[in-house]
């Protein structure tokens, strides 16, 4: 997969936490997305995270985000993040 290159934006909560808007370039098809991270989270480990659930939504025709789908265990956290495809 080519060198993606994000461009990232934050936002600071109430609650303390990060919200972390992010989008790509680099790719046939761009992605954006959201991501709450607490205030402890480094920027390596966001940037890790975002990578890689990039790298699964392009390398993948299916890929299911679980906190659209887990109405019922919405106790459990699914990751904070929302991805899209442009």
């Amino acid at each position: 997969m080519d060198t993606v290159k994000l461009k990232l934006k934050s936002k600071k909560l109430r609650s303390g936490r990060f919200q972390i808007n992010f989008s790509t370039d680099g790719l046939v098809d761009g992605f954006y997305g959201y991501l709450l991270a607490e205030s402890k989270t480094s920027v390596s480990d966001i940037i890790k995270k975002i990578d890689r659930h990039v790298k699964a939504m392009a390398n993948t025709e299916r890929y299911l985000q679980r906190n659209l789908y887990s109405f019922g265990k919405r106790q459990n956290t699914s990751g904070r993040i929302l991805i899209f495809k442009k």
